[in-house]
């Protein structure tokens, strides 16, 4: 789930994204256009054709997005210019502010709040659906959740027992259990294999950093203050928490090419913090015996991350009434979710996470995924939006921040003090 430039890194952007959409008319009768990153062109395509067999009258059309951030950000305010936009657009939570400061995304909230079409806002788990609110949870609602992807502890038991470890991670483990028992399974492989596929990776993954920050009583951005507040006295405590299996040397090699290698995969780290997406890779590439739980506490506090990506209505469609009742017939457990649900999406809905047909996956690896997942999205904790201004240099500054602590050998204290003030510079 890059960075967590969110779940846009679980799921990628790529290919490109035809001229379309809102010249198309302005009923429910005409076609809806919806722009979709590529990773999932062919699952929407299958979700709009099962929607097209009982609404004929509005047909919805998939059309690929272009491949990084920058090009997809640049082709929508092209085509806003030019009322060339398609009706729903992707989207996804770190984006959102980005794509509200362009005013390419139209106000849901109004009709959330009624309950238009029976879609409504409060059927959302709140920690999600307030990602995609603009400014904040007080802001206009310019996106609805697809899919709550949230971390949780990935373990192999195959190398526990390799390295003689019998205590497995159980619920109740703290960060202190995970860090005390990685240690033991690193010195057991001496260089052959480790005990925790470092959870800071390059050092900007925010799904791992901010609710460590939260657990300790910091944060990244504080809205109220209208600063980035992470180099206060808490917030140096989790840098520390984080960081710890690089700088006391028995988590996996930090990576310094910016490449994160994944040595869980390839069987060479007994844990490692990952998102659930993760799973269907690693059933099929993973031959040890492995399973999941949730991850430890701190101070009490969970340390649960994630993200998701969403869909949009874009503010230049002409049909957004046609792009509502699609949206409505998606986000329903009697529509879009239940030929979602298969394809691996965990529904950002209390009704979903409840009672959806992903709780009736019958595979049995891992076998703790169901209350592992039930557990990781009610306890997400996700950061609040940060200004456009830092949007995009916040991950590139904290992992130079990383950087310079593990490579040129800076104090955490100064190297974070740095990047704080940097980002604050970027702010009007």
């Amino acid at each position: 789930m890059a960075r967590l430039t969110a779940i846009g890194a679980i799921v990628g952007l790529a290919a490109t994204l035809t001229a379309c959409g809102s010249d198309t008319g302005g009923d429910t009768g005409s076609e809806v256009v919806i722009g979709m990153n590529s990773g999932l062109v062919s699952q929407f395509e299958e979700y709009a054709k099962v929607y097209n067999a009982t609404n004929p009258d509005s047909p919805v059309t998939i059309e690929a997005i272009p491949d990084g951030q920058d090009d997809y950000i640049q082709q929508l305010v092209t085509q806003g210019l030019s009322s060339t936009l398609p009706d729903i657009v992707f989207n996804y939570d770190s984006l959102n502010q980005t794509l509200v400061s362009n005013d390419l995304l139209f106000d849901l909230g109004p009709w959330l709040d009624e309950g238009k079409d029976g879609l409504e806002g409060d059927a959302f788990v709140p920690a999600f659906l307030d990602q995609y609110r603009a400014d904040g949870p007080a802001g206009a609602t310019t996106g609805i959740p697809v899919s709550a992807d949230s971390t949780m502890l990935f373990y192999n038991k195959t190398l526990f027992e390799k390295a003689g470890v019998t205590e497995l991670p159980t619920e109740e483990w703290t960060y202190d259990d995970l860090y005390r028992v990685a240690a033991q399974i690193t010195d057991a492989g001496k260089g052959a294999y480790w005990g925790l596929r470092s959870p800071a990776a390059a050092g900007g993954l925010l799904f791992v950093d901010y609710p460590i920050l939260k657990a300790y009583g910091s944060t990244i951005y504080d809205p109220e203050a209208k600063k980035f507040v992470f180099a206060n006295d808490k917030g140096l405590q989790a840098w520390e928490t984080i960081l710890a299996p690089y700088t006391e040397g028995w988590g996996s090699p930090y990576p310094t090419s910016n490449q994160d290698t994944n040595y869980f995969a390839s069987g060479q780290v007994a844990m490692s913090l990952d998102t659930r997406p993760a799973v269907a890779r690693y059933r099929t590439d993973l031959t040890d015996d492995w399973d999941v739980v949730n991850l430890p506490t701190i101070n009490g506090n969970p340390t649960v991350g994630g993200g998701s990506y969403g869909l949009s209505i874009s503010e230049k469609s002409d049909n957004k009434e046609g792009a509502w009742a699609f949206m409505a017939w998606f986000y329903s457990q009697d529509g879009g979710m239940k030929e979602a649900e298969p394809n691996g999406v965990i529904p950002a809905s209390t009704e979903g996470l409840k009672n959806g047909s992903w709780l009736e996956d019958s595979n049995p690896v891992p076998a703790n995924l169901i209350p592992a997942t039930q557990y990781a999205v009610e306890n997400a904790q996700l950061p609040n939006a940060v200004p456009n201004e830092a949007q995009t240099q916040l991950v590139p500054v904290l992992e130079k921040a990383a950087q310079e602590v593990l490579v040129g050998g800076k104090s955490i204290e100064d190297a974070y003090t740095a990047a704080e003030d940097e980002l604050n510079a970027l702010l009007k």
